[in-house]
């Protein structure tokens, strides 16, 4: 049978991983990991570079989380969420960890 809130959930749990990638990038420009402001940066090539990577993780996981409807336990929660907390995960240690970026 087929539960419409759970493929609402994943619905918008996959939007909320889709928005993570943006929140990653404001926090970066936020915190000064990246600066605008530099004359040598190429704002438009680092956008590129970075969304490309980070959508990418997110397109990955949006399609591992389709798991969520066929696992039992525990187990589909970790699916579920991957889209939310994978391209995060990814995006901040793009900009933060030393010689990531």
């Amino acid at each position: 049978m087929f539960d419409i809130t759970k493929f609402i959930l994943f619905l918008l749990i996959n939007l909320l991983g889709f928005f993570s990638v943006g929140i990653c990038y404001v926090l970066g420009v936020v915190t000064g990991v990246i600066s605008t402001s530099t004359p040598g940066f190429d704002a438009q090539h680092f956008q590129t570079w970075f969304f490309t990577g980070t959508i990418m993780t997110w397109v990955v996981c949006a399609l591992f989380s389709v798991a969520y409807f066929f696992l039992r336990g525990k187990m589909k929660l970790v699916f579920l969420w991957a889209p939310v907390y994978m391209p995060f995960a990814y995006g901040l240690s793009i900009l933060f960890l030393p010689g990531s970026s």
